[in-house]
């Protein structure tokens, strides 16, 4: 049913329709952001980045060739939008630190305060696929069908990604806690 709205709002897009275009940026723009902070973990370049994906995929459109994959399509841009972002910087971070001395890991000395930050660490530490499943489902608040959908995953797929996930968040913070002094 989302894959058949999606469908006919790329073809009306393709069709003349630039409205349409904006509903599809209204479905996705906040999946799309999250994949984007997930890489970059800055507001604003997140932000950048997302304005970024969505022009490519509306010059891309006609190149999509199945209308109803329009959301895994458009995370697999965010994807590589981030990829590319990563390899600017590494390469940024290279060029100006070539010749610095490697900087010392710092320990963690003190409990993180109980604000979500401890989550978002440990989240941030699980593979892509577990942590988008994660976004997607939880914070995003989308049912299992839509997440599993802008994801590309089937149904037992889908919730194969998210026990994992689940059950290695717990791991990271059971080991988080008995880290703590």
């Amino acid at each position: 049913m989302e894959a058949e709205y999606d469908a006919s709002l790329v073809r009306e897009t393709l069709n003349g329709d630039k409205s349409a275009f904006g509903l599809l940026y209204d479905r996705y723009a906040r999946v799309v952001r999250a994949i984007c902070f997930d890489t970059s973990r800055d507001v604003n370049t997140a932000q950048e980045m997302a304005q970024d994906v969505f022009l490519r995929a509306f010059t891309k459109l006609p190149q999509l060739r199945k209308a109803e994959r329009f959301g895994p399509w458009i995370v697999s841009i965010a994807r590589l939008v981030c990829r590319e972002w990563l390899r600017s910087r590494r390469r940024d971070r290279h060029r100006y630190t070539a010749n610095l001395p490697e900087p010392v890991e710092e320990t963690r000395t003190s409990v993180i305060a109980d604000d979500g930050r401890e989550l978002r660490l440990a989240i941030a530490k699980l593979p892509e696929n577990e942590r988008m499943a994660l976004h997607q489902l939880y914070l995003q608040g989308d049912s299992a069908e839509v997440a599993r959908g802008i994801l590309g995953l089937s149904h037992s797929g889908f919730y194969k990604v998210v026990l994992r996930a689940r059950e290695r968040l717990a791991e990271i913070l059971s080991s988080e806690q008995e880290t703590i002094p």
